[in-house]
């Protein structure tokens, strides 16, 4: 699908003055200070400090909500973590068990089944509960939208603590204490996720009960590979939390860690975030759903003396399985799709579609796409839903906004651009007439459509491995803080073959001013037509880990006939 190259949006697109180099290269400096990074804040970007983290007493709800589990560990009352079952929850239910664990305490977690129990608390967190004989439990990354069931757990004599970052409901539960940095829009913590949020309260309980700090410090490659996992923004607490992280990771990796980094190929001591990204979230994820979200616990948790690398193979066994499944969804949705030409959402829904991978395609639809997408698994007589949309459009806000209009959904949760919700399968077509004519409106024009965003030009001395390791300086890469994509304009092509195990890659090098540089493009061996003259690239640029010989190569993100006016 022909995508639209356009500049990436930024607070500062036009600079009044040169930016200060700070020892960066010029190109680098440009694109930080169009980024709105100067002065202060570029130190703070460039050197990301636990110094500046948000004071944990400032984020609402969280001094009550480290009072009361602080209490319970002091009295050994009997707590159970109760978690979710994405990379996310499952992290965020580790750091709080093993930072519990090392206070003394005696807890438990329990993890609900994505099929058999659903999302959030239900009629299997109270069994839990008993079944612990729970005085208190703790959720994490799930909780703000159970107020029946907590109502139920207090009734039982059972206290509730949430810690949740997803939006709330029309109701706040009446637990004895809630954090939800949701519910402080515009705060620069806003936008933690659930397992940052979970290691912020047991800070906040450390501190009260003098925990161990540099314990409670290896925690953070936790948090990096939950909060990398769960696509929130990577700026300000966020940015962080993940790059000390990153840094503990590569250090002292927890064996479970080790053992699933070992099985996806990739070096822990070198680990990326796009490594946690691609790799190593998606295999937590893979747990909850295709299997059961406790075995990716049961890695996390594990020490040296457990059987790391046979749970690290179950991991990567569900893994396999999940990539297989999703796939074949994704070819018949496409199928189906047809012609997306003027096409502004996509909705779909189908009895024989595996519900633990439909918000996988749905993100795939919408990078490929550029519109929101809906999938709905269709189960004994109910719809489970997953929508994905593109930045500028909030899903979530929108079908909220249907939902308190008509009440055509039976449950609805999620983020901004993500969202899970529960429909009859008679209510879908409804759904989709409904959301479709919101798409309508002339305000989303400006999102709509696959779109290549350009961060700016490279000189001709920055193909080289010194800028590559200059970039290394923006990580970790992900939501808000984006790999800069850069453009050559009029590259001539040298070589070019496709490669790979099926031929879809594509192999090539281009002539760029007086130097010839190499490039692969991922799913790209259709476009070897376009080769016969002169072609515009839209590319990140990194090392040639492939060769490893100090070279750097193009990633390509897009192709086109080349221009003669600017983009």
């Amino acid at each position: 699908m022909k995508k639209r190259w356009l500049p990436r949006p930024a607070p500062m697109m036009e600079l009044k003055q040169v930016p200060d180099l700070h020892g960066l290269p010029s190109s680098l400096a440009l694109l930080l200070a169009r980024r709105g990074y100067e002065g202060e804040s570029l130190e703070r970007y460039l050197d990301p400090d636990m110094a500046c983290l948000s004071d944990w007493r400032r984020i609402g709800g969280m001094e009550e909500v480290a009072g009361r589990i602080a209490s319970a560990v002091r009295g050994s009352e009997m707590i159970l973590v109760h978690g979710d079952y994405d990379a996310d929850g499952i992290t965020a239910t580790a750091v709080v068990y093993l930072a519990l664990k090392s206070l003394g305490a005696r807890v438990d977690y329990f993890i609900p089944d994505r099929f058999d129990d659903g999302y959030g608390l239900g009629e299997s967190s109270i069994q839990a509960c008993l079944d612990a004989g729970a005085e208190l439990m703790v959720t994490v990354d799930c909780g703000i939208s159970d107020s029946e069931h907590v109502r139920v757990l207090a009734g039982m004599g059972v206290d509730t603590v949430i810690t949740d970052h997803h939006q709330p409901g029309e109701e706040v539960p009446p637990a004895v204490a809630v954090v939800d940095p949701a519910m402080d829009d515009g705060a620069h913590y806003a936008d933690l996720a659930g397992v940052g949020v979970a290691w912020m309260a047991m800070k906040g309980v450390f501190d009260l009960l003098g925990g161990d700090p540099e314990y409670l410090h290896t925690l953070l490659q936790l948090v990096a590979v939950g909060t990398v996992a769960d696509v929130v923004e990577l700026t300000g607490d966020n940015r962080i939390l993940v790059s000390e992280g990153m840094a503990v990771l590569r250090r002292e990796p927890f064996p479970g860690i080790e053992a699933v980094s070992r099985s996806a190929s990739i070096d822990i001591r070198r680990a990326t975030s796009t490594d946690l990204a691609y790799y190593i979230g998606p295999r937590l994820n893979a747990c909850g759903r295709i299997g059961h979200a406790h075995e990716a616990v049961r890695l996390l948790l594990a020490s040296e003396e457990d059987d790391v690398n046979g749970l690290a193979a179950k991991v990567d066994a569900n893994n396999r399985l999940r990539r297989k499944l999703d796939g074949e969804l994704e070819e018949q949705v496409l199928r189906r799709t047809g012609d997306p030409e003027g096409r502004r959402c996509i909705v779909m829904a189908d009895g024989d579609w595996h519900r633990g991978v439909i918000g996988i395609v749905a993100s795939r639809l919408v990078a490929r796409f550029g519109v929101p997408a809906l999938l709905i698994a269709l189960e004994d007589g109910m719809g489970f839903g997953s929508a994905r949309s593109v930045p500028g459009i909030p899903i979530h806000s929108i079908l909220s906004d249907i939902q308190f209009r008509l009440g055509i959904m039976e449950s609805l949760g999620g983020h901004p651009m993500a969202a899970g919700f529960r429909v009859i399968p008679d209510n879908v077509p409804w759904l989709r007439e409904e959301l479709c004519k919101v798409m309508t409106e002339d305000r989303w024009d400006r999102y709509l459509g696959s779109v290549v965003y350009i961060d700016g030009r490279l000189e001709e001395e920055d193909y080289s491995a010194g800028m590559a390791r200059a970039l290394d300086l923006m990580e970790p890469f992900g939501q808000g803080n984006r790999m800069p994509v850069w453009i050559a304009r009029g590259a001539y092509p040298v070589t070019w073959k496709p490669v790979g195990r099926d031929g879809k890659h594509l192999s090539c090098s281009f002539r760029l001013g007086s130097g010839t540089v190499r490039a692969i493009g991922f799913n790209m061996a259709d476009r070897q037509s376009m080769f016969s003259g002169r072609v515009d690239l839209a590319f990140t640029l990194s090392l040639d880990t492939w060769r490893n010989d100090g070279s750097v190569q193009l990633v390509l993100k897009d192709i086109r006939k080349h221009r003669s006016i600017e983009p």
